[in-house]
């Protein structure tokens, strides 16, 4: 515990501290369409605020059947790529 708020690297990639957040499926997408909406953008900035060092973005389907619920992120749907 002595260490979990020192500073951290790994590789070019220096950490403010070794406080992890995990990936988390959190089913927000509204219109079951993939996209993230503004719930994801405050929901993962307010994590950062709160001194989260790494975040892990939930899990992103890379396309539409490879999703467990509508209500994934998806980035392979033809509206979150343009």
């Amino acid at each position: 515990m002595n260490h979990l708020f020192s500073s951290y690297q790994i590789k070019g990639l220096e950490l403010k501290n070794r406080v992890v957040m995990p990936p988390m499926c959190q089913y927000s997408v509204e219109n079951k369409d993939g996209i993230a909406t503004d719930w994801h953008y405050l929901h993962y900035v307010s994590r950062a605020i709160g001194g989260a060092g790494f975040i892990m973005i939930e899990m992103t389907d890379v396309e539409p059947d490879g999703r467990i619920r509508k209500a994934r992120n998806t980035c392979g749907l033809p509206s979150s790529l343009g």
